[in-house]
């Protein structure tokens, strides 16, 4: 398996919730770390599509996987 490039995001938590995912973001960026939340809007506007689809990803860069 290879290792992806630096600069890509990488999903390291999943939640069913938007504001699950937005506490996990809260502590990632008060740790300096990078966050993108790609399901956040989706999540606001229609929370019950969220559960079919996996839940809200969080996201950090590539480099940034272990330290989150």
């Amino acid at each position: 398996m290879t290792e992806p490039p630096v600069d890509d995001w990488v999903t390291v938590r999943t939640c069913l919730w938007g504001h699950q995912a937005d506490l996990v973001r809260s502590v990632l960026e008060g740790s300096d770390i990078e966050v993108f939340v790609p399901d956040e809007y989706v999540g606001s506007l229609r929370p019950h599509l969220l559960i079919g689809s996996g839940g809200v990803r969080v996201q950090v860069r590539a480099s940034d996987v272990a330290r989150a």
